[in-house]
């Protein structure tokens, strides 16, 4: 089912079968951007960052900011990818669980005359605030966002137009076993074949069963209590039809280790006392992916898949 008005910035899409993992998402990214804002930078580049060499930091008049290291981040996995985004003037992106529009303002704003660009989103919160980012920026008539879970965006408009590159960066950390084998089955029929998915996601280097973590896991922090190996996600794609091209660790287990130190000292600096729920979790969480990337018992990699 796919509704929408005149009056409002986005189109909602429904499929046939409910996700009861949808809630649990949905609540995590309830709260006013503009706490995460003070945590995560504010342009709200969620996924990490890649930071400047140190050669070149040593010469900086102050520390790289998280605005500056999410989007080297972005802008590497371009480059590893191929997309040659300043030569890019035709075909259709999808960015699946865009967040606050960030990388879709990005690839906007680096070619005016490029591709269509849609958003999928499972976060009410987010798709609003992101529909009046681009649109105070006078980016909305080149960007389609869609409230919609990622296994249904099958369901998505202009079947006959497939994509050509698709982003899910930090998305799957959210799916079941069973979202992440819809979508990627989903993302499959709807890709042009040569099409190109970018994915950076947390995952696990030692079995799932033997893991454990700093602080206890008494919670599903953040959304992500579907953990997930490098190996399962390889399988995953390799089963629905995606070729294999690259996979890293990216960022560094260094560079995600600064980053997470700087979000947990705005959290604890900034916000000292009533933290919300869900920033209180990103604290815990710092802690434990600290803790592990040391034990390389987990890291951040990009991966690289074509269809």
């Amino acid at each position: 089912m796919r509704t929408g008005t005149a009056e409002m910035p986005y189109e909602i899409v429904r499929g046939p079968v409910a996700d009861p993992y949808q809630a649990r998402v949905i609540e995590t990214y309830a709260d006013d951007p503009q706490l995460w804002q003070a945590v995560i930078g504010p342009a709200l580049w969620f996924q990490f960052g890649v930071y400047a060499p140190p050669e070149r930091a040593a010469n900086a008049d102050s520390p790289e900011s998280l605005d500056a290291s999410g989007r080297r981040h972005l802008e590497r996995q371009l480059d590893i990818a191929g997309v040659d985004i300043s030569g890019t003037r035709r075909g259709r992106f999808l960015d699946v669980g865009f967040g606050w529009g960030t990388a879709l303002e990005y690839l906007a704003r680096r070619f005016p005359d490029g591709p269509r660009l849609d958003g999928v989103n499972i976060s009410p919160a987010q798709t609003q605030y992101a529909a009046r980012r681009l649109s105070d920026l006078s980016l909305a008539d080149r960007v389609n966002l869609y409230l919609c879970n990622a296994q249904d965006l099958w369901l998505l408009p202009d079947p006959g137009q497939p994509y050509d590159l698709v982003l899910l960066r930090g998305s799957i950390t959210h799916f079941s076993a069973g979202a992440l084998d819809a979508t990627l089955r989903a993302l499959a029929s709807r890709m042009a074949i040569g099409g190109k998915l970018i994915i950076s996601e947390s995952l696990y280097n030692i079995p799932l069963d033997v893991y454990t973590s700093a602080v206890p896991d008494d919670e599903d922090r953040l959304a992500c209590g579907h953990r997930k190996t490098l190996n399962l996600l390889v399988d995953a794609l390799m089963r629905n039809s995606f070729i294999l091209q690259d996979a890293r660790k990216l960022p560094t287990d260094e560079d995600v280790i600064h980053w997470l130190r700087a979000v947990r000292s705005n959290i604890e600096q900034i916000l000292p006392s009533g933290i919300p729920k869900p920033l209180k979790e990103l604290r815990d969480t710092a802690i434990n992916l600290t803790a592990a990337l040391r034990e390389n018992t987990y890291s951040v990699y990009s991966i690289i898949a074509s269809r």
